[in-house]
């Protein structure tokens, strides 16, 4: 009865029964747009980056190699014009895109605006005495995606330089929560904090790392978006001595599947990088909502309970894995414990989360 009602909806559809189990079952297409932009027309000399097109090269190199991306453009120097920013998102990628694709961003280059509400990238003809007009605005880049770029999942990566000054204004660019709500599973994630100067080369060598296997660390085959930011706040710190945390959207969604499935012949998963002899003293972990919480990080012998909050003392830098009941179903995640301070988790889109403290000054 069931496979002759199967038949009907197929042949209704106008799908013959194994496409349309085939449709089904079929993932989405991963494609994404690497934005680098070294050499700017219409900037200072000192506000040229010397590797921002080389580093973007390498992440598109690695996503088409490595993370099993279908289609990835590129667009560096001259061809990163805020006209042609716009056109491959509105044209080509809009086109090319269904409600089943993941769709990435990656830029690394200038920004500003952060620190006052206005969080922006810095393309190849942006003019300072235009600034507005010839800038992009993370707000923009956000509406341009939802009513063009009609996939499922995003993920927004921006590594900007965070040096320097424009007008008299610090170039202080986007971090992770100064992005608008994308879609429902969405991955958001800058190279550092709000004013922590970028070592150049250091945040893109590590997300080539990660995106490439080294953040697969349960082995299953794909980066998740917990994976990777897992992967990024240990490496990018160990690499440039605490001065650099990349910084993740509140509302990111932990289980988002960034990379395709890697087989066996295309490498093996290598655990992420270790945080040599440095320990946090007091972690206070506070949940919001739930019963059941718990934390545990290395050395602990069983987990601590938090009734909704409570402290970990001197224990490893590093991954501590919380849980909590909400609304009769069990959550699980993991948050990387660099510093003390307060983290705070909860459920968000469907998956739990802890929001890490500011970096001290």
């Amino acid at each position: 009865m069931f496979r002759w009602l199967l038949v009907l909806v197929a042949c209704l559809a106008g799908l013959s029964p194994a496409r349309a189990q085939e449709g089904e079952a079929k993932e989405g297409r991963r494609i994404a747009l690497v934005i680098g932009v070294s050499t700017y027309d219409k900037l200072p000399a000192e506000l040229q980056l010397d590797s921002a097109r080389t580093e973007a090269a390498r992440v598109a190199a690695a996503l088409e190699q490595g993370a099993g991306f279908d289609q990835v453009r590129l667009l560096t120097d001259a061809s990163a014009t805020l006209g042609n920013v716009k056109d491959v998102l509105t044209q080509q990628v809009a086109k090319e895109t269904q409600w089943r694709d993941l769709f990435l961003l990656y830029f690394v280059g200038q920004g500003m605006g952060s620190d006052f509400g206005d969080a922006r990238l810095l393309l190849f003809d942006t003019d300072p005495e235009q600034l507005e007009a010839t800038s992009l605005s993370v707000k923009e880049v956000a509406a341009l995606l939802q009513k063009n770029v009609q996939a499922s999942r995003y993920v927004v990566i921006t590594d900007a330089a965070h040096a320097g000054a424009l007008n008299g204004v610090a170039l202080l660019g986007p971090t992770g929560n100064d992005w608008p709500p994308i879609g429902n599973q969405s991955f958001v994630l800058s190279s550092s904090g709000p004013r922590q100067v970028t070592a150049p080369g250091v945040f893109s060598k590590a997300f080539v790392e990660a995106v490439s296997g080294q953040a697969d660390t349960n082995a299953d085959g794909v980066v998740s978006g917990s994976e990777l930011n897992n992967y990024l706040v240990v490496a990018v710190p160990n690499a440039t001595g605490g001065k650099q945390l990349p910084t993740v959207q509140s509302s990111y969604t932990p289980s988002l599947e960034v990379t395709a499935k890697r087989t066996a012949a295309a490498g093996t998963a290598v655990a992420a990088a270790p945080v040599s002899n440095v320990r946090v003293d007091k972690a206070k972990f506070v949940f919001q909502g739930g019963v059941q919480q718990r934390v545990q990080c290395s050395e602990m012998q069983a987990p601590q309970v938090c009734d909704p909050s409570c402290y970990v003392w001197d224990v490893p830098a590093g991954a501590c894995t919380v849980s909590m009941t909400a609304n009769g179903a069990e959550f699980s995640g993991e948050v990387n414990v660099q510093y003390r301070g307060a983290y705070t988790c909860g459920v968000f889109q469907g998956g739990l989360s802890c929001s890490s403290p500011p970096p001290p000054q």
